[in-house]
């Protein structure tokens, strides 16, 4: 079974243990890294990169630098988990691959999100491999 990395910025102590359990309960995931400053992802969205990348968009900025949202790698998958709607963010959004999970979160739509996205990574890793 091919292993998932993934890294949690979040600064709400309950949202990150259901997080975390739900990342634990997925067997392909393997969590890397929580970020509970936007600081602190800069430094945790390194390498190796981290494939998915699950972001509540409201997070207190840290010592930052001048590093925002919209410097994150575009090659993560982005789960937006914030009680903001994309649609009503104002700020900068990363460049990768969007998906929203607004909260509060259920382990079902947590489920068949990150279900979504394997089912992409499984698909590119086919093709990345038969043009091989």
């Amino acid at each position: 079974m091919e292993k998932y990395t993934c890294l949690l910025v979040e600064d709400d102590a309950i949202a990150i243990d259901m997080m975390k359990d739900y990342i634990d309960r997925t067997a392909e995931l393997v969590l890397i890294g929580i970020a509970i400053e936007l600081a602190d992802v800069r430094s945790l969205a390194r390498n190796p990169l981290p494939t998915i990348i699950f972001l509540d968009l409201i997070i207190p900025p840290g010592e930052t630098k001048g590093f925002h949202l919209g410097e994150l790698p575009e090659s993560s998958y982005y789960v937006i988990i914030s009680g903001i709607p994309l649609n009503l963010y104002k700020g900068p959004l990363p460049k990768g691959r969007l998906y929203e999970l607004n909260k509060p979160i259920s382990y079902e739509g947590f489920s068949k999100c990150v279900e979504t996205i394997l089912k992409e990574l499984k698909l590119e890793n086919c093709e990345s491999t038969d043009t091989a």
